[in-house]
């Protein structure tokens, strides 16, 4: 039975199928299957339309972002120069030469000869070692750079010669003429062409400038839609700054410390020269000095093997010390030169006048404490005193005018604050406040021990004395210029205050002067220059104590009777001799003399002097217009000697555009003529 009706069954079904009668069941199974398929379809559509009129703004920025190829291009950084607008620093085109090595000594049909012939022309060209040349070539990389740095004229031969077979890229580099002129305060720039230490660092956002753009639509090939326009925006170029460098100073400067280096011994020697009535820096050096050119390494031979021996902290530590402005950045007990602020401070407050003595018995005791002298001096009066830079006399005085009065005066004069010179790292001093500051602190702080302070920050108080007593901003950028030379922006010289009266500063610039030719520093002593300053010897600090080494240093100014020139020389750490007077009292004298001799200052010599100063003199030529080679010919035959500026000529002539001294001037034989190329 169950057979019979499963085979009626089947039976049935078929009877259905053949007549096309649909059951409700397949009914259902099209209905549903229809609207998956409609629900698909209007999704479809839906999806269809959001992507074609919704989204179809943010499609075609997308379109475009992906088709669009954009370029910046690099602005030429400004260049800096000299008050004389002689170029220390300037951007220059710097040549790449990349090979091909598979068609220059790689392929089966290029003989031995053509390879060695390769080999050697290109070392030649690019002036790298023959064997590293074939190691370049033999390499796995086809296409391989062998050389850079290079000038016009070199990658110009190479192209001559070989043709396709080598590529030339471009770029712009960072060049100083001078080499490792004036370096700590250029400075330098990194990789990518932004300043790093020094002026380049301070002035990078106007030396920079601002880059430009240039804007093309592509296929997906790389190549310019031919419908398509490309826009150009012009790259700013960077805008140059004027110092207040002189460079014929710096020279004296840096000359001046080379010599002083060796007789000395010293680990450094730094050294700054100022206008005391506008606070303009005319000379800044520190040496050792290092080439901006290749700042990433000392450019001594010795001291390059130590650097290389070093690890990459001790390295970055090293260089970050090499960069850095010392005269701003480093603090150090200036000793007897501060001796010339407590004179000051006493001399304004009324706490001492010119009849004002002080007695020297060998030292003075201070609490519990004997701060001693070097000498037995005796009874003196305040300008005695400074003259025998005297420890108790300027002990008593500091005591005598007290914490708070003294650190007033400190504070006038800038010690307490930045002096705000535009170079970056200006260091902070170390002032003790007078409510913490005892007896024997301020006694110390009379003579320079037991403060620190900057070296720009003494020589800026210094300059307040010849300067009717008012204290300038220092400043070594006097302008901001164009391209074409316009000023854009000017620095104003800048009083900060009145710091003492007239009459005060008057009768220190005397003390001065009696200091130099008559007392303590007669070894800066220029006869017809009525030079004033102090000289300066503090113990170094080592651990919670004072060491036996010092840092020794004297501060000048000329011509006393209207001050034209100020200047500091500290020598750190000095073996070979001690005591500032005999350490930078040379260096202060011979960058004194040639400078106020550069300056046209004239001598006003004594009878006395007049005896002494009668020298074989000759007159100096007169050079300017001349080829060089016939100039230095003229020189030698006059028994001068000479330096040419910028220092960078390769041995090749040139018109001598100026030249100082100038024509007719008489000077000593041998003395150095400077002569200009540009």
């Amino acid at each position: 039975m169950k057979a019979d009706r499963k085979r009626e069954k089947i039976r049935r079904l078929a009877l259905e199928a053949n007549t096309g009668v649909i059951t409700s069941k397949n009914r259902n199974r099209l209905a549903a299957g229809f609207a998956v398929l409609l629900l698909a379809i209007f999704a479809l559509i839906f999806r269809l339309g959001y992507w074609q009129i919704y989204k179809s703004d943010e499609l075609k920025v997308m379109a475009i972002d992906m088709q669009k190829v954009d370029t910046e291009i690099d602005p030429v950084r400004g260049a800096i120069y000299d008050s004389r607008m002689n170029t220390l620093a300037e951007t220059v085109t710097e040549y790449e030469l990349y090979a091909y090595t598979q068609f220059l000594y790689k392929d089966e049909g290029v003989s031995s000869d053509d390879k060695a012939k390769a080999v050697l022309r290109l070392s030649e060209i690019t002036g790298r070692d023959p064997a590293e040349m074939q190691q370049l070539l033999e390499g796995e990389e086809n296409l391989v750079l062998i050389g850079e740095g290079l000038t016009r004229e070199q990658v110009e031969k190479a192209q001559e010669e070989f043709g396709g077979d080598v590529i030339v890229k471009t770029r712009a580099a960072r060049y100083y003429p001078n080499g490792a002129f004036a370096a700590q305060v250029l400075g330098g720039v990194n990789s990518e062409n932004s300043g790093r230490s020094g002026l380049e660092y301070e002035y990078n956002s106007s030396l920079a400038g601002v880059k430009g753009r240039a804007v093309r639509t592509t296929d997906s090939n790389g190549d310019t839609l031919s419908n398509s326009k490309t826009r150009y925006y012009k790259a700013q170029d960077g805008y140059g700054i004027v110092t207040t460098i002189d460079s014929v100073i710096q020279h004296f400067v840096e000359d001046a410390l080379e010599k002083g280096m060796k007789r000395t011994g010293a680990d450094a020697i730094t050294c700054i020269v100022m206008e005391p009535k506008t606070g303009n820096i005319l000379a800044l050096a520190t040496t050792p000095e290092y080439d901006p050119n290749n700042s990433s390494q000392p450019s001594d031979p010795a001291e390059l093997e130590a650097f290389k021996a070093m690890t990459d902290q001790e390295q970055t530590d090293y260089l970050s010390n090499m960069w850095k402005i010392n005269a701003v950045s480093d603090v150090y007990e200036p000793g007897s030169t501060f001796k010339l602020i407590a004179a000051a401070a006493a001399l304004e407050s009324g706490h001492a006048n010119d009849s004002s003595t002080y007695t020297c018995k060998g030292g003075i005791k201070v609490d519990d404490y004997y701060l001693r002298c070097l000498h037995t001096h005796g009874k003196q009066t305040l300008k005695e005193a400074v003259g025998n830079s005297c420890n108790p006399a300027l002990a008593q005085v500091a005591l005598d005018m007290g914490a708070e009065t003294f650190y007033n005066y400190i504070d006038l004069f800038g010690f307490c604050d930045q002096t705000g010179v535009d170079l970056p790292g200006e260091g902070y001093s170390i002032v003790k406040d007078p409510s913490t500051m005892g007896n024997v602190d301020l006694a110390t702080t009379g003579y320079g021990q037991g403060i620190a302070i900057t070296p720009l920050q003494i020589l800026c108080a210094v300059n307040s004395l010849g300067n009717g007593g008012v204290l300038m901003k220092p400043k070594i950028v006097s302008k901001i210029v164009d391209s074409n030379g316009n000023t854009v922006e000017e620095m104003k010289d800048v009083a900060v205050r009145q710091v003492v009266s007239e009459d005060t500063a008057a009768k220190m610039c005397d003390i001065m002067e009696y200091y130099v030719s008559d007392a303590g520093g007669t070894t800066a002593y220029v006869p017809g220059f009525r030079l004033g300053g102090k000289t300066g010897t503090a113990n170094r600090v080592s651990g919670r104590s004072y060491s036996s080494e010092t840092n020794t240093s004297f501060v000048v100014m000329a011509p006393m009777d209207d001050p034209a020139i100020s200047m500091i020389c500290i020598v750190y750490r000095p073996r070979k001799v001690q005591y500032g007077a005999y350490t930078a009292g040379p260096i202060v004298k011979e960058i004194s003399e040639k400078t106020l001799e550069y300056l046209g200052v004239e001598r006003k010599y004594t009878e006395e002097e007049e005896k002494k100063s009668k020298k074989e003199l000759v007159k100096v030529p007169d050079i300017t217009g001349m080829d060089s080679a016939d100039a230095i010919r003229n020189l030698e035959l006059n028994k001068l000697k000479y330096t040419v500026m910028p220092e960078d000529q390769k041995g090749q002539s040139f018109v001598v555009v100026d030249q100082y001294p100038k024509a007719g001037t008489k000077v000593e034989k041998n003395s150095i003529v400077y002569i200009y190329s540009e």
